[in-house]
């Protein structure tokens, strides 16, 4: 989920957590008739549900987001996990006193005040963090113009800083992409970041994984085409086969290609391949298995 989402969510559960305090301060700072406090108490109810529903999810996704980050949380992460954290059972004990301690009831005021205190201050580093960091990133591509910025050492630091949040650096180098591949996977990755990486970031990280995996393949002596196909293998195919399958297969361009047709067909998703990414992996396969031909001769 981005971060313009996730904000907008954020900030739906605080006015939702605002609406179910207010409503329940009407019930019980307030004198009425019967009829008018029961009407009063289903919506607070049908907010309260919708309340936790909303923060259920952003729990869930949080922690998914979590688990994937490769590098210690920063100072205003750990904040926002301890109240995202300390929210669960602040909840819990509120429905309890509803459904099983009615005697406590004098004291959900309190306790609704205080779980919205910490929504407020959840969601005011969040999306209000995004609020006051909006990023100008716009789609970056390299030119000739940037030759004077560029600098391998320096894209190596803000890269290793910056994706090794969410991937390990090893599977960073071990993908081979053309370069505009790599073009649209970093802007991608920066727009999900976003206001966390700038233009700046992106040119410096765009020169050096172009740069490097020209050396990688000048090193090993591998062409773009096999090296870009190797890694749409090991991406693609392997979803439904073991790779010892694919590349143990012998079989000639125009198999390849009807194979690999057929995948596309079967996996009921036009975009799953483009037709530059067809020709790579056809290419690499078909090479792998003439090679291999002449080897046994």
């Amino acid at each position: 989920m981005n971060p313009q989402l996730a904000s907008i969510i954020a900030v739906l559960f605080v006015i939702m957590g605002t609406v179910t305090v207010f409503i329940m301060l009407e019930m019980t700072g307030r004198r009425g008739d019967r009829a008018d406090k029961k009407n009063w108490f289903y919506i607070h109810k049908i907010l309260g549900y919708f309340f936790i529903f909303i923060f259920v999810v952003m729990l869930f996704l949080m922690i998914r987001k979590a688990a994937g980050l490769q590098e210690d949380f920063t100072s205003r992460a750990v904040v926002h996990i301890s109240l995202a954290l300390a929210l669960v059972p602040l909840l819990v004990v509120k429905v309890m006193v509803v459904r099983r301690y009615p005697q406590h009831l004098q004291k959900l005021p309190l306790l609704g005040v205080v779980i919205l205190t910490f929504s407020f201050v959840l969601t005011g580093i969040s999306a209000g963090y995004y609020a006051l960091h909006r990023s100008e990133l716009t789609y970056t591509t390299l030119t000739a113009l940037d030759n004077d910025i560029l600098d391998m050492e320096l894209g190596k630091s803000i890269m290793s800083s910056k994706c090794n949040k969410c991937h390990s650096l090893e599977r960073v180098f071990r993908a081979y992409k053309s370069d505009e591949s790599w073009v649209t996977t970093v802007n991608r990755m920066a727009f999900l970041d976003s206001p966390n990486i700038t233009t700046f970031d992106v040119k410096q990280i765009l020169n050096h994984l172009i740069q490097q995996q020209k050396t990688r393949q000048d090193r090993v002596s591998m062409s773009p085409v096999d090296g870009i196909g190797s890694t749409l293998v090991a991406q693609k195919c392997t979803i439904c086969h073991d790779l010892d399958r694919v590349l143990g297969a012998r079989k000639n361009d125009q198999e390849w290609l009807s194979t690999v047709n057929r995948m596309i067909t079967t996996m009921d998703d036009p975009d799953f391949l483009s037709e530059d990414e067809v020709s790579d992996i056809v290419i690499f396969l078909s090479r792998r298995g003439e090679e291999d031909k002449k080897n046994q001769r």
